[in-house]
């Protein structure tokens, strides 16, 4: 007697199934995990490029300009107009309230200091806000509302 080797057609239908449910249940959540991480990753490099434009003043025993332009900011020497270094949101779908002009002074300290909210606008993501003090120093936190 041959033993047959292969799947049947209701195994192969049976496996196709379970895919397609795994499939069904992961596909969302994966979809949130990149918009969140897209967020996640835009509110580091808001702060980066805070710590960036401080260490600067310090470095340079100079205050440094951080200029707001159309949802960026821009590092710059006081009173100059070349750009050290800038913050543009990574996708268009994400944007920072409230984004003004500081000036970081030689020592680091920050004048119109505040907390600016990094959103998607979605309500299946956690909001980020960066918090500046006048001492110059910032944390992030996980929040809806700064």
């Amino acid at each position: 007697m041959n033993k047959e080797q292969g799947f049947t057609l209701m195994e192969l239908l049976f496996v196709v199934a379970i895919v397609g449910v795994l499939a069904s249940v992961a596909i969302p959540s994966f979809s949130q995990q990149m918009k969140q991480d897209r967020l996640v990753s835009n509110a580091n490099q808001l702060q980066s490029v805070f710590k960036f434009a401080r260490s600067e003043a310090a470095k340079r025993d100079r205050a440094i300009q951080l200029n707001e332009d159309a949802g960026n900011w821009d590092v710059m020497l006081a009173g100059q107009v070349e750009s050290l270094q800038k913050f543009s949101p990574s996708h268009s779908s994400i944007s920072v309230t409230d984004l003004a002009d500081l000036t970081i002074a030689r020592t680091g300290e920050v004048a119109g200091a505040g907390s600016y909210l990094i959103t998607d606008d979605d309500n299946d993501t956690t909001d980020y806000c960066l918090s500046i003090l006048v001492s110059g120093q910032s944390f992030l936190r996980k929040t809806n509302a700064c």
